[in-house]
């Protein structure tokens, strides 16, 4: 018996996929009118102007939130990048100048003390600043 070719793996394939699509398509819309059916019945909600305005109103607070949040977080980092470059810059210059082993040591030294402080600093400011603001979420609704 010869083995079937690419072109008819493929198509063999295709096949077996729309099927069990047209399948799945098929019994979800079974599925779904008959829980359309049940739905029909009593349930209880909560009027809708007083949801949905308290949730557009935690929305637009977590928005400003979040805006103010990842603004101070650039600026953190903007810090820390200008504290990284200066204290490079300091340490070329110092060893630029440097005659003597000491004195590149001493460089080196000034240069691992300032990048330590940069990164202290940073660490602090992004204590201080916290975790991000916790999205509001939709308390489901409960039928009873």
């Amino acid at each position: 018996m010869k083995p079937p070719n690419e072109g008819e793996i493929v198509k063999q394939f295709m096949r077996k996929t729309f099927v069990a699509s047209a399948a799945a398509i098929v019994l979800s819309s079974g599925a779904t009118a008959a829980l359309a059916e049940d739905a029909s019945t009593t349930s209880t909600t909560v009027p809708a102007t007083t949801t949905t305005k308290t949730i557009s109103a935690e929305r637009t607070a977590y928005r400003l939130a979040l805006q103010a949040y990842n603004k101070a977080k650039v600026e953190i980092n903007k810090n820390f990048a200008t504290a990284m470059r200066d204290a490079n810059s300091a340490r070329r210059t110092a060893r630029e100048s440097a005659t003597t082993k000491e004195a590149k040591k001493a460089a080196q030294t000034a240069f691992s003390s300032a990048i330590t402080a940069a990164q202290d600093a940073r660490t602090a400011a992004l204590a201080a600043l916290g975790d991000p603001p916790v999205k509001p979420v939709k308390a489901p609704a409960t039928n009873g």
